[in-house]
């Protein structure tokens, strides 16, 4: 999983393998390596990388899909999402509480357009 995460993330931002290389001071078989793989990464690579990446080391290592839990504007949805799942509630209630917080945003949103 970080391997792949961190492939994904490289390419977005257009780098080489060799690029993010330079930038680790590793060579960019190490990089390579790491997007195999076939090689982990110590901790103070992965928070250098999240820094980076302007990620969450949590994403990058494959534990949330949520890539930057201190962007997300919805506070609710981050807790519901990271706390929840379903080995605690079934798809289908899990959906009942997206849909919950969709209807309480509109709500909130219709009234402040009334004021």
């Amino acid at each position: 999983m970080f391997g792949d995460r961190l492939r994904i993330v490289r390419k977005e931002r257009n780098l080489k393998q060799s690029d993010l290389a330079t930038k680790l001071n590793v060579s960019p078989s190490t990089i390579g390596m790491y997007e195999q793989g076939r090689r982990d990464p110590d901790t103070e690579t992965v928070k250098f990388l999240a820094n980076y990446f302007n990620v969450s080391t949590d994403w990058l290592l494959g534990v949330s899909n949520i890539r930057n839990p201190y962007e997300c504007k919805d506070d609710i949805s981050i807790v519901t999402y990271q706390n929840l799942n379903e080995s605690i509630l079934c798809k289908e209630d899990m959906e009942k509480i997206k849909e919950y917080i969709e209807f309480l945003k509109q709500k909130t949103s219709s009234q402040k357009s009334k004021k």
